[in-house]
């Protein structure tokens, strides 16, 4: 069932198939109408990257940055103060993330999670791991949403932006399905965007 443009046959994998239906790395898919694989059985990870191909067309995952170039998202289009806002996120969060951009992947969450195409995913990490292969951290790259209601508004609040961006990093570790690794500070500022909210 792939469209006539479409240049790859595209996947999601992962352990929880409820996650993966409900990955914010979808929503540009579904908007577009192209199907995506989901692959949730431990397996699939490991064996969909070693495939490659099927009738001469690659498999690729869609939380990697292989696919940048394949999904044209012309509604996320960043002015000059959302690549300032970025270039802030970026520099507060250099020590969680390899690198902080302009997603063309979202049309509705205001972040998500992918991998340089050079790095193992979570679900592979995970899996390493069970099998007692402990790899060095591998950051993921941060991508956000610019037509995203926090977004437009964090562009003009910038004592805001800190705490704000630990909470949009740790939303799109959460759609993932990781863990955080510091649950207090995020409920803590959490409570403090709420209490400013109401």
């Amino acid at each position: 069932a792939m469209k006539e443009d479409q240049k790859s046959i595209y996947y999601i994998s992962g352990q929880n198939e409820n996650m993966l239906r409900n990955s914010p790395l979808l929503e540009g898919f579904k908007a577009k109408g192209i199907n995506v694989l989901i692959c949730d059985e431990e397996i699939d990870t490991i064996v969909l990257p070693m495939v490659n191909e099927f009738d001469s067309t690659a498999f690729k995952s869609i939380n990697s940055s292989d696919i940048d170039n394949e999904i044209d998202n012309t509604q996320n289009s960043s002015s000059d103060e959302t690549n300032a806002l970025i270039a802030k996120i970026k520099e507060f969060l250099k020590d969680e993330v390899k690198d902080v951009k302009i997603s063309n992947r979202l049309s509705d969450s205001v972040s998500c999670l992918i991998y340089d195409k050079n790095d193992p995913d979570y679900a592979m990490q995970s899996l390493l791991k069970q099998m007692g292969q402990e790899a060095p951290k591998i950051k993921p790259i941060l991508e956000i949403n610019p037509n995203h209601e926090i977004i437009i508004k964090l562009a003009n609040n910038e004592p805001m932006i800190n705490d704000v961006a630990i909470l949009i990093l740790n939303m799109a570790k959460i759609s993932e399905g990781m863990t955080i690794d510091n649950p207090s500070e995020f409920s803590s500022k959490l409570a403090k965007i709420i209490s400013k909210a109401l």
